[in-house]
C-alpha cells in the first residue's frame, strides 16, 4: 500500500541531486564556516545522530503546520541546534541522506535563533521553486513575516507619533513575536506602520530590561532606598 503524504507535503525525490545546502545564512565567513561543517558531516568527520553533545535535534513538524502552505518540503525535516561552533557561524539549511535538515548556532540569542530555524525550514519547501538564493531567501522571509508577524499585532505596539522607543519595550517587542526586534521593524515598514524615519530612528534602539522602580518613604527615610539598593546581595 502506498505511503500516506504528510499534510502541507508534496511528493517529491530529493534523491536525484543528492546532498546539498539549500541557503546559507549570514556573511561570507558564516558561509565558509557552513560549507566546511556540511562538507565533514557528508565525508563521515562528524555524526549528527545520534543526537548528544554535537547538537540538539528535534523535528519542524510545528514549524510546517505554522506556515501553512502546501510546499513541497522534504520529508521528516529535522532541526540541528549545534554546539561548540564558531560564533560566526549562523546556519544553513541542507538535504542530506535524502532528509531535510535544519542547521542553526546553539548559542544564538533565542529569538534571532527562533526566527532562522522557522526561514531555513521554510527554504526546504520553497527552493525547487526559487533556486537563486536570493529569491529563495526573500519569499521565505515573507511567509515567515505572514505567519510569524501579522498586520494586527504589529500595528498594535506603533503609532506614527512615536519618535522613540525605550530599549526595555523593544526587548518585550521582540520576545512577544520571538524574533529579532530589527526584523519586527522591517516588517512594520513594509507594512507602512511605521515610516522610513521612524524606523532608522528604532534601529538605533539597544534592547534593556526595564529599570526597577525605586521606592523612597515619605519622610524621605533612605534607609528604605537602601534595603531595596543592596536587598539583592543580602539576599544571596
Amino acid at each position: 500500500m502506498a505511503r500516506k503524504q504528510p499534510k502541507n507535503q508534496l511528493p517529491l525525490d530529493f534523491s536525484v541531486r543528492g546532498n546539498r545546502i539549500v541557503l546559507h545564512l549570514g556573511q561570507v565567513e558564516s558561509q565558509r564556516v557552513s560549507d566546511q561543517l556540511f562538507d565533514g558531516l557528508v565525508n563521515g568527520e562528524w555524526m549528527i545522530e545520534p543526537a548528544g553533545e554535537v547538537a540538539d535535534v528535534s523535528y519542524a513538524q510545528d514549524i510546517v503546520h505554522q506556515i501553512g502552505h502546501k510546499l513541497p518540503y522534504p520529508e521528516g525535516i529535522k532541526i540541528a541546534q549545534l554546539h561548540n561552533v564558531d560564533p560566526i557561524f549562523k546556519g544553513f539549511s541542507a538535504i542530506y541522506r535524502q532528509k531535510g535538515w535544519v542547521f542553526v548556532n546553539a548559542a544564538s540569542e533565542i529569538n534571532e535563533r527562533n526566527y532562522q530555524i522557522h526561514l531555513l525550514t521554510v527554504s526546504l519547501g520553497l527552493n525547487m521553486s526559487y533556486p537563486n538564493p536570493v529569491s529563495l531567501a526573500s519569499r521565505a522571509e515573507q511567509l515567515i513575516f505572514d505567519a510569524l508577524l501579522p498586520y494586527r499585532e504589529v500595528e498594535s505596539f506603533f503609532r506614527d507619533d512615536i519618535s522613540s522607543i525605550p530599549g526595555f519595550l523593544a526587548s518585550d517587542i521582540s520576545n512577544f513575536f520571538k524574533v529579532p526586534f530589527p526584523m519586527v521593524l522591517k516588517r512594520a515598514l513594509q507594512l507602512s506602520i511605521i515610516t522610513d524615519e521612524q524606523y532608522r530612528i528604532f534601529m538605533t534602539v539597544k534592547l534593556g530590561a526595564k529599570p526597577r522602580e525605586l521606592f523612597v518613604s515619605k519622610d524621605g527615610n533612605m534607609d528604605d532606598l537602601e534595603a531595596q539598593l543592596f536587598s539583592r546581595d543580602m539576599e544571596g
